[in-house]
């Protein structure tokens, strides 16, 4: 009968596993068709997405960068569909040749912003590069108007998103639908004669002649800034749309998140070495907290059972008292803080102290339930033998109460591991800590959290399954 049971039982899980993958994929594939475009451009209606995404570029300060864009002209000559929700303009373009004017006149630019701001510098002037920048554009822009220009084709990519994003400053409403043109370097640079390039040899030049010395500005950011925004385009994405269907859009963000996160600069260390610091922290507090919970416990069922040991029982629960009726993030803090700090102790032994102390309180309880549960008759039976109190409760009590505490002692050490999680207050590098140094660097609350909360959970469904098994052997044991 439970065979039959099981048999039945393990069909509707597979059964209910296939449906959950036909739905599945289903959705996927009307989602897929969804990806399609909605809206078929032609020249016209191309040319005007075009003019509209031009009129937004021109957010830079710089009147030089201002100027070739204002110079630039593009034509559409030709609409084609690309394989998703892309559509390619075949474009014709004539602009300024920037890149050649700037390269031809490189180093009487740097001179002259250099002459510049010595200047500003003798004359008691604070100099910024604001202030570079509209010295140079006086400088720049008549030799781009006397530049020649270049003419060519560049195919340009046109992408229709699902909605506006709030960030993108660059998206078209056009026929209600949502058109983005991707403004890729290689794109801007071509058509807008070159200036991303500029920007990048700016960026690269770490050096200048000046009057025959060679003058280092690496240094020297208001300089090399002042004459990089005379070029710069700094107000446009280069980032490709991510017209994905739905879930494979969810996809490729959590790749994105989990690459910017853990990956890239090698970030998954901090959680690693702050996993390492945990468990260290856990298993030195639950050895210490162990011992320390015996002691009282012993202490407590001395003094229950004969009366002795008054002062100690007074101090024990005192002790007790003060750690179970306290928080542990307040103990960690006080004892670190107030205690231990103007000792000169570091911050991972005064965690280990502060988790062993109030582990050592709960143990102390759970170690007196198990000894107050072995029948008197042992000990009765154990002086009978010529045993004393001590080495009767050395080998015969102690040992089954351990026995019978066993999975309580592990469970405790489930929860000290989790409640060690506290030890960043004190600047401890351990997991939590790994996760907030992440978060801190790439500004993402969901991935770093959710990381660290889910190393938690495996960590403590490995030990869950392990007291689980130890609590059946115990169980066959006794039988």
């Amino acid at each position: 009968m439970k065979s039959k049971n099981e048999k039945k039982k393990l069909l509707i899980e597979i059964a209910v596993i296939a449906l959950a993958i036909v739905i599945f994929a289903v959705v996927v594939m009307v989602d897929t068709f969804k990806a399609q475009p909605s809206v078929e451009l032609n020249v016209e209606s191309a040319q005007t997405v075009l003019k509209k995404t031009g009129e937004k570029i021109p957010l830079t300060v710089a009147y030089t960068a201002n100027f070739v864009i204002e110079e630039t002209q593009i034509k559409v000559t030709g609409v084609e569909a690309g394989e998703g929700r892309e559509q390619i303009l075949h474009c014709t373009y004539s602009t300024i040749d920037v890149f050649n004017v700037y390269k031809a006149n490189k180093e009487m630019l740097f001179n002259d912003a250099y002459a510049f701001y010595l200047e500003e510098k003798a004359a008691g002037n604070m100099v910024n590069a604001t202030k570079v920048r509209q010295h140079l554009d006086k400088t720049i822009t008549p030799l781009l108007e006397n530049a020649p220009r270049i003419e060519g084709e560049y195919d340009v990519l046109v992408y229709e998103l699902e909605s506006a994003p709030q960030d993108d400053a660059f998206v078209v409403h056009y026929d209600d639908t949502v058109l983005r043109v991707y403004l890729s370097n290689e794109m801007v640079d071509t058509v807008y004669g070159g200036l991303v390039s500029v920007g990048k040899d700016i960026k690269n030049t770490k050096t200048l002649s000046y009057e025959g010395k060679t003058i280092d500005i690496e240094k020297i950011n208001t300089l090399r800034t002042g004459i990089s925004d005379c070029f710069g385009l700094q107000n446009f994405s280069s980032a490709k749309p991510d017209t994905s269907p739905y879930f494979l859009g969810l996809w490729n963000d959590f790749c994105d998140d989990f690459y910017l996160n853990f990956i890239k600069g090698a970030k998954w260390t901090y959680l690693a070495k702050g996993l390492v610091t945990t468990l260290e922290i856990t298993l030195l507090a639950a050895l210490f907290g162990v011992l320390l919970g015996f002691v009282c416990a012993i202490i407590r069922v001395t003094h229950d059972k004969t009366g002795k040991m008054m002062i100690p029982d007074q101090i024990v629960r005192a002790y007790l008292a003060i750690i179970r009726g306290t928080p542990v993030m307040i103990q960690l803090l006080i004892i670190y803080f107030v205690i231990l700090l103007p000792a000169g102790v570091a911050k991972f032994p005064s965690a280990v102290i502060c988790f062993a102390l109030n582990s050592g309180a709960y143990v102390a309880e759970i170690v007196r339930g198990g000894i107050m549960s072995v029948d008197n008759g042992q000990i009765e039976a154990g002086r009978s033998l010529g045993l004393n109190y001590i080495q009767t409760m050395y080998h015969i009590v102690v040992p089954q109460a351990f026995k019978a505490v066993l999975p309580s002692l592990a469970n405790e050490f489930i929860t000290l591991l989790k409640e060690s999680s506290v030890a960043f207050y004190i600047g401890v590098a351990d997991l939590t800590q790994g996760g907030l140094k992440i978060r801190s660097i790439t500004y993402s609350n969901f991935m770093p959290l959710i990381a660290v909360a889910v190393i938690y959970f495996i960590i403590v469904m490995i030990l869950t399954k392990l007291v689980k098994i130890l609590e059946r052997r115990l169980r066959k044991d006794e039988r």
